[in-house]
């Protein structure tokens, strides 16, 4: 009975350790700090205890080798967290960590130190690339600090540009075309219209142009083209010649000058016109006429790039065009008119302020015309008389300047305008003074000067 009780009581005993003790698997889960790697790099981790099985949570992240019972490698393969675990013997865990993979953040910051020592960059890694925060001085160093990060990183991963620019990247492109075009034209000739009667027959005899009217007497409404001529008439029954010399000299001068003005910012497009369309007629189909119309004037298209605040690259498309006669087509009743264009695109490099000359031309063109009577107008001396010679010379010289400036934004205050300065005149000041401004203020605020550093004076200036 004795030995039975015993029994017993070594049996309770046991039952109250084990719900005491607890078994391999319900013990305590040993930890270390979280493992951190960098992508395409690896760590060598020792176990505390010999591991019979060791994974990941996500092998895309991270990759483990195992290279004895008691060490593992881990190698990061992309950016983001997982979990590492070891189990031992009866699956008893022997490790269990969070590994973090990141970017190659440093190696990264150590070369955009060597490269751009100037520049404050600060990095920080995400699960799909990098963040790039701080200040630069142009964006064309924000540009090489992207492309640099970007070599390091996958083609999937992003490189998220935070960075600021401290340089202004605002350009204002100023444009000088200044044209002059001189025209000489010198016209000496003789030009005869002689009418005969012999009987019933009238001989008729012309050398140049019409000087007679359908009744055989001058013309009573001189055109343009007799300017600069004189001539004679002699009249002898049934004989009527009348002559015309002309003795023409004439010269032309054309000036232009246009000086638009533009402000951009860095790497985006700006256009400008001054000027108007004017509509040309299209033919369709079933004779049915739509309109289109063409621009004219002054237009500037141009994209700046800042460099750095030394260096501005600019790809610019300046035109000057005006309306003219001289190739206009006439359909019908409808004249459409011909374009004068002066037109460059180009790209070019500056500093803030400095001047290029991006087009230039210098055009002679000289033009000789003879006409004569055949063998009369070869006579040595009185060939003179049916002969008529005309010379023309035209001189084009144009020249286009291109200047843009770093600017920023200022105060309304200080930007002034055409109509600072102008005061209409009064009722009697435009009867009796006829005139159209007061006089007093001069054009535009205290301290405004023009492009030569001279203000405009007078009752209304202009503000450049």
């Amino acid at each position: 009975m004795l030995k039975r009780s015993l029994i017993i009581l070594a049996t309770t005993a046991a039952l109250v350790l084990a719900s005491v003790v607890p078994t391999a698997a319900q013990q305590t889960i040993p930890t270390t700090e979280t493992l951190e790697l960098t992508v395409k790099k690896g760590q060598l981790v020792r176990l505390p205890a010999p591991a019979s099985s060791v994974f990941v949570a996500n092998p895309d992240i991270a990759d483990v080798q195992v290279a004895s019972p008691t060490s593992v490698f881990v190698l990061g393969l992309a950016a983001g967290s997982t979990t590492l675990y070891a189990l031992g013997d009866n699956d008893r865990v022997v490790l269990a960590t969070e590994v973090k993979v990141g970017q190659p953040i440093e190696d990264i910051q150590d070369l955009i130190s060597t490269e751009y020592p100037e520049a404050t960059v600060r990095l920080r890694s995400t699960p799909t690339g990098v963040v790039v925060t701080g200040s630069v001085e142009s964006g064309a160093v924000a540009e090489g600090i992207v492309i640099l990060t970007q070599q390091f990183l996958g083609e999937e991963d992003r490189v998220v540009n935070r960075l600021s620019v401290t340089a202004p990247n605002q350009v204002n492109l100023r444009v000088r075309v200044a044209e002059m075009s001189r025209q000489v034209t010198k016209e000496l000739g003789v030009n005869f219209a002689g009418i005969g009667q012999i009987g019933q027959l009238s001989v008729t005899a012309l050398t140049g142009r019409q000087l007679l009217n359908g009744a055989g007497s001058f013309l009573s409404s001189p055109s343009p083209d007799l300017f600069g001529s004189f001539g004679g008439r002699f009249t002898n029954g049934d004989i009527d010649v009348t002559s015309l010399v002309d003795a023409l000299e004439q010269e032309g001068l054309v000036t232009t000058l246009a000086e638009p003005n533009l402000t951009a910012l860095s790497g985006e497009t700006a256009s400008f016109l001054a000027g108007g369309e004017f509509p040309i007629p299209v033919a369709q189909s079933d004779d049915n006429i739509t309109i289109e119309f063409k621009q004219f004037g002054v237009a500037i298209d141009f994209t700046p790039t800042v460099l750095s605040p030394e260096r501005i690259s600019m790809r610019v498309r300046p035109e000057v065009s005006e309306l003219t006669d001289e190739g206009a087509i006439q359909i019908g009743d409808i004249r459409i008119p011909a374009l004068n264009v002066r037109r460059t695109e180009t790209t070019v490099e500056l500093g803030s302020g400095q001047s290029f000359a991006i087009a230039g031309l210098l055009q002679n063109n000289t033009k000789t015309t003879v006409s004569q009577l055949p063998g009369l107008g070869s006579l040595p001396i009185l060939g003179r008389l049916f002969r008529s010679d005309r010379f023309q010379r035209d001189e084009t010289e144009l020249v286009i300047i291109v200047t843009p400036y770093l600017v920023r934004p200022s105060s309304a205050n200080d930007l002034p305008t055409p109509l600072d300065g102008f005061r209409p005149a009064s009722d009697l000041e435009r009867i009796f003074s006829g005139k159209l401004a007061k006089e007093g203020k001069q054009a535009g605020p205290a301290g405004a000067v023009g492009s030569t550093g001279i203000r405009l004076l007078g009752d209304a200036g202009f503000t450049f």
